[in-house]
């Protein structure tokens, strides 16, 4: 079997910084973003529609502001609860303590949380094959 190019996807390159501190939307442009986080506030972001078409898409999350509420990465069309519209159970989530412990990989997710506990740092890659969203988290146990 051959080798095919699944998609096309321009991308910052991760050469444009955003901060979150509220609601958000990401969209098709966001790819390639990094988005610094700010959690003194419980807030949802939304991924974009997967699609095959947009197979390369990415986007980092960093914790600026390590507050006490809980920020929701969630695939699109989901709330922070959850559910079974939209993208729902397109999240694979692996995570890598910084600490010397096992990490773990989950998969079928809604999503995933920067926890309140979250401190400056700690950092979510995220990157999709149009079908599903592939996240490596380093964080500190």
């Amino acid at each position: 079997m051959a080798n095919a190019k699944v998609g096309v996807q321009a991308s910052w390159n991760q050469n444009y910084v955003e901060t979150l501190s509220a609601a958000k939307q990401l969209v098709l442009g966001d790819s390639g973003k990094v988005f610094m986080v700010d959690n003194t506030t419980a807030h949802t972001i939304n991924l974009p529609k997967l699609a095959t078409s947009m197979a390369g898409w990415n986007c980092k999350f960093v914790v600026q502001v390590d507050g006490s509420a809980v920020v929701s990465i969630m695939a699109n069309g989901l709330t922070s609860a959850g559910g079974t519209t939209g993208d729902a159970e397109s999240v694979i989530f692996r995570e890598v303590p910084m600490a010397d412990e096992a990490g773990a990989v989950t998969t079928s997710q809604d999503g995933f949380t920067i926890a309140a506990a979250s401190i400056i740092g700690d950092s979510f890659d995220i990157f999709s094959d149009g079908t599903s969203w592939f996240v490596t988290a380093i964080v500190h146990e």
